[in-house]
């Protein structure tokens, strides 16, 4: 089959209009991406595409979409392990395996061993262990996975069943699953790769009972790849998406391994049984690698979005629909970029996602600040990391699945298709707002520190100066709201649209306002249970206020001339005058301070303005976000803008259509199933003769 020689040029050629659409730009594109993206990762990514480019026998993924999930299996393991053959001959580093993952959309078997295997041992064994086990680990002699979910319970960590008792008599842990909604589930690496799982168990030892915390337990021969005695483990099947990865089931039965199996920087249990911790240890560290794990999550949606936005704003600026309906004239159909309804779902969007790599930058040094105090014995800065981590990571992460959504509807009927590259896609990071904490879990984590601050306000407590506290003490003097309405709160909602520093404090003053109201009802009496979902709405407002701060301080860093900066504020605040749109509730209820309804429609009116504003420079700022062709693997989304040329093409390429397989796939299907409906009646009549 091929496609007919001779066809009409388009009247509107995309690619055509996809160039006028850069030629509008404001600003340099490449120094656009420098501010945006950190210097690391834009060096990661050129690396590892250029490495990529140069394989395509091994990296490509323009056929993933046609294949099964065993196939897909399979190309994960060849992409995989070939990542770790280039590993090892100096071409690439651990951190880059993960960007080649991140670029090629297909996140394999060996994956979680990278992801958190590894950074568990890193985080939390003593320089034993790490003899042991980390340097097998590194050098993939050893393979793993971090088996904390159990089939009964995965966001209550204190709940798992599974146990890891002490024997003295043999100086030995006894890993064992206890009851079938103990079976691990949902492990990463672990259905058909893992050789060794990093099991969180009920910690026993002389019958009391220490917590969850993490074991080594071999689970796979590394000889020849069976489970070992009391073993069961495999594959949990087909998903929603992520199908390249194994993700699989766990049983142990009363499973023994080594004393020093148990990770033991942060916990020590000695030869005999006594048990003890280092001095002014927190002992939610155990939890560290969910934390660097949340931090990745953060980091990595700005790079999500990234590539669901691109590919929408530049096929809504591409593709035309109707005549003379969108307020700008222009020959012919008018580009679905033009109309208010497609503006107002992906332009927001946008501003988010500049948001998103701000805050990713802001958020990895707060992670690396409190990490090196934590190893300078220093807990203090655990409990906000915590908090901040559960607040950003369900906040990214909401953002970036629900836009990925929102830019599959935005493409028509054509987002439907795989070739827009947004629908494995979709299925792929859909997880991202599961695992690690579901986010509805998370919220209350994030609001429960923000009213613990208050209440330590309103006793009288010395609290630690951190990023939330510092709005809490400026909103809240005593820990109770003030009397009267701060000014911020009253000012024309053109004078907060051009002024950063009051745009900040008024969503401080709304996450503040929030947590002593939430205070006040559980104070009064009013059960966690009924305070769910005010919780929920109190973690999104910290979380905005987080979001926003760092956004600001990031463009502070620019030159006060800088051409960026016109285009970057003008984003900073259309993501301002968005919050106040979408929880415009939030800001009629205020009890001091609170919004008039003609507050709101001006609002809603500046808002519209600075969307259509800001749709002037949507393609030249998907461009400065630096996604390329080859992680986009997208028809639609095509930096060239030719886009309808190629997704015929790629249809072409389907098994069904190829000359190599098509014709012989149909004409088995003509004979066994096609003919006999299309000539029953035919035979039917010449029975009868």
């Amino acid at each position: 089959m091929q496609i007919p020689k001779g066809l009409q040029a388009m009247t509107s050629s995309t690619a055509d209009t996809l160039q006028a659409e850069r030629s509008k730009a404001a600003f340099s594109v490449a120094e656009m991406n420098a501010f945006i993206v950190d210097e690391q990762m834009r060096m990661q990514l050129t690396k590892v595409e250029r490495l990529l480019l140069s394989e395509p026998e091994t990296f490509d993924v323009r056929q993933v979409y046609f294949m099964s999930r065993t196939e897909k299996m399979d190309h994960a393991l060849k992409i995989g392990r070939r990542l770790i053959e280039l590993m090892k001959e100096g071409k690439l580093t651990g951190e880059e395996i993960s960007i080649a993952d991140m670029i090629l959309d297909i996140n394999g078997p060996f994956g979680l061993h990278r992801a958190m295997f590894i950074p568990t041992l890193q985080n939390q064994a003593t320089e034993e262990q790490k003899a042991m086990f980390l340097s097998k680990a590194e050098n993939y002699e050893i393979l793993g996975c971090y088996a904390q979910t159990e089939i009964g319970h995965g966001s209550n960590v204190q709940g798992l069943e599974t146990t890891c008792t002490y024997l003295p008599e043999t100086d030995e842990f006894e890993v064992h699953s206890p009851s079938i909604s103990a079976c691990k589930w949902w492990i990463g690496s672990l259905g058909v790769t893992a050789t060794h799982a990093m099991v969180m168990a009920q910690l026993v030892v002389n019958g009391k009972n220490y917590g969850p915390n993490p074991v080594v337990v071999p689970i796979r021969s590394v000889e020849d790849h069976q489970p070992l005695p009391g073993v069961t483990v495999g594959d949990l099947g087909p998903k929603f998406g992520f199908n390249a990865m194994d993700n699989g089931f766990l049983l142990l039965d009363h499973v023994r391994v080594p004393r020093l199996n148990l990770l033991q920087r942060y916990i020590t249990v000695a030869q005999g049984g006594r048990v003890s911790r280092p001095k002014n240890v927190d002992p939610k560290v155990a939890y560290g690698t969910m934390v660097y794990v949340r931090t990745q999550i953060v980091r990595n949606m700005s790079q999500v979005l990234a590539k669901a936005t691109t590919t929408a704003i530049r096929y809504a600026a591409v593709r035309r629909q109707f005549s003379g309906k969108a307020d700008k004239r222009v020959d012919g159909e008018s580009p679905v970029l033009d109309y208010g309804m497609v503006q107002h779902r992906l332009i927001p969007l946008l501003a988010q996602n500049y948001a998103m790599f701000a805050t990713s930058q802001a958020f990895a040094a707060h992670y690396a600040e409190s990490m090196a105090e934590l190893n300078r014995g220093n807990f203090g800065p655990l409990k906000e990391l915590h908090a901040t981590a559960c607040g950003l990571k369900r906040w990214t992460s909401d953002v970036a699945i629900h836009g990925i959504d929102t830019c599959r509807h935005a493409c028509g009927g054509h987002g439907f298709s795989q070739f827009s590259g947004l629908n494995e896609f979709f299925g792929n990071q859909y997880p991202n707002i599961i695992w690690e904490g579901d986010n509805y879990v998370l919220s209350q984590q994030t609001a429960r520190f923000v009213l613990t601050q208050v209440n330590a306000l309103r006793a009288g407590k010395q609290i630690a100066d951190n990023q939330t506290t510092q709005y809490l003490r400026a909103h809240l003097p005593g820990g109770h709201l003030p009397k009267t309405a701060p000014a911020f709160t009253q000012m024309p909602v053109a004078d907060l649209a051009s002024n950063s520093e009051a745009q900040l404090q008024l969503l401080g003053f709304r996450a503040a306002s929030m947590a002593a109201e939430l205070a006040d009802s559980m104070a009064a009496g009013q059960s966690h249970n009924r305070s769910l979902v005010a919780m929920q709405r109190l973690c999104d407002a910290h979380s905005d206020y987080i979001v926003a701060s760092y956004f600001r301080r990031h463009l502070r860093t620019l030159a006060p001339a800088s051409p960026l900066a016109p285009t970057l504020n003008k984003l900073a605040t259309l993501l301002f005058l968005y919050v106040l749109e979408q929880h415009s509730a939030d800001l009629l209820r205020l009890t001091v301070g609170a919004f008039s309804p003609a507050q709101i429609s001006e609002v809603e009116l500046l808002l519209a303005q600075v969307i259509e504003e800001v749709r002037e420079q949507a393609v030249p700022l998907v461009d400065a976000l630096g996604i390329t062709d080859l992680r986009l693997n997208s028809a639609l989304g095509r930096s060239d803008g030719k886009v309808y040329e190629n997704y015929l093409e790629w249809a072409m390429e389907d098994p069904l259509n190829r000359e190599d397989t098509g014709n012989a796939i149909r004409k088995q299907w003509f004979e066994k199933y096609y003919k006999p409906v299309l000539h029953a009646a035919k035979n039917k009549r010449d029975a009868r003769l």
